[in-house]
């Protein structure tokens, strides 16, 4: 079986949630190779070697010169994910000719095999999952989010190394490089609103329509989790890959995502209650409470505009207040 190589990217902030991935990992995938990418400074008050068997990988040992010019202008969810394609090249650096490599947020968690992953980057060179992936009436709050931050959700993406996703790679840099703002009023959305355009544009990009990949908040009203002899299936059939606790607090119980209404509890989902149970005792056993309060040692830039300017521009152009939530702009 191939070895496959994960990496996740965080500040100190986090690793309470990228040790939980790596867990989650390493139970249903004892070979992955797993890197914290660290998107901070060390921090002389927690002791890394906690993480082990997991590589901690800080930003400033891949040698990009230029991420200092980066960091000046980008604020923490910015550079998080702006250097996200630069750390694909260095592992692919690492790991030679077709190896595979996946990104994942630290807020997820694996509850299946990688290798139906593995087997659909085996013939492709990027594998992407769509935030929706079902037609619905009436409209969505959702679907409107989509229509600003990209059709596909980058918690996710996997790149096989290819001539052709080297050229990927190269493409999506330059643009990460000066354009990787949070600036609705432009169309731009991150590293993610790219991604638009690589089904379009670059060979061999399978999307997985597969509901079992990727649940998360935003396509709640399409998938229903059913626990049967200790695996979760979605839809009945589908076995549960990975999971996107995106928004979630272990010490709040009542809400599943940063959406404080009812349709987002526990009480209005009881299929969901006691994977969050877990994860949430997951989260609290690898010392949440400690590291969620440190605060990133990195001196982040504030983005391309000041609190004011960015005031000024919903004025221009409303933004959906779901989004705003889940991602905390």
């Amino acid at each position: 079986m191939q070895t496959s190589i994960v990496f996740t990217l965080c500040s100190n902030n986090y690793l309470a949630h990228a040790k939980t991935l790596g867990d989650s990992l390493k139970k249903h995938n004892p070979d992955v190779h797993f890197i914290i990418g660290l998107v901070d400074e060390r921090d002389p008050a927690i002791d890394y070697s906690y993480f082990a068997p997991y590589q901690v990988l800080p930003y400033s040992e891949i040698g990009y010169a230029f991420f200092s010019e980066m960091l000046a202008k980008y604020n923490v969810i910015e550079f998080n994910t702006a250097v996200k394609p630069f750390y694909f090249e260095y592992i692919f650096k690492q790991y030679g000719k077709n190896s595979m490599v996946y990104y994942i947020d630290p807020d997820i968690a694996f509850y299946s095999s990688l290798e139906s992953l593995n087997e659909s980057l085996k013939n492709k060179n990027i594998v992407i999952t769509p935030h929706l992936t079902k037609a619905q009436l009436p409209v969505s709050p959702f679907e409107t989010m989509v229509l600003n931050v990209g059709i596909y959700n980058l918690g996710f993406i996997g790149i096989r190394n290819t001539e052709e996703s080297g050229n990927f790679l190269v493409w999506w840099q330059e643009r990460l490089k000066d354009h990787c703002y949070i600036d609705y009023a432009r169309g731009l959305f991150v590293d993610q609103i790219w991604i638009n355009l690589v089904p379009l544009i670059f060979k061999d990009v399978e999307v997985l329509m597969n509901p079992g990949y990727n649940m998360a908040c935003w396509n709640f009203h399409e998938r229903k989790l059913l626990s049967k002899e200790g695996k979760y299936f979605v839809n009945e059939e589908h076995p549960l890959v990975f999971f996107h606790f995106s928004g979630f607090k272990p010490l709040n119980m009542q809400y599943v995502s940063k959406i404080k209404t009812r349709e987002f509890t526990l009480e209005a989902r009881p299929d969901l209650k006691d994977l969050f149970h877990e994860y949430a005792k997951w989260l609290l056993d690898n010392d949440y409470a400690k590291f969620s309060a440190s605060k990133p040692k990195l001196k982040f830039g504030h983005g391309k505009y000041s609190k004011k300017q960015r005031i000024g521009l919903s004025l221009k152009f409303r933004t959906n207040s779901y989004i705003k939530k889940l991602f905390g702009v």
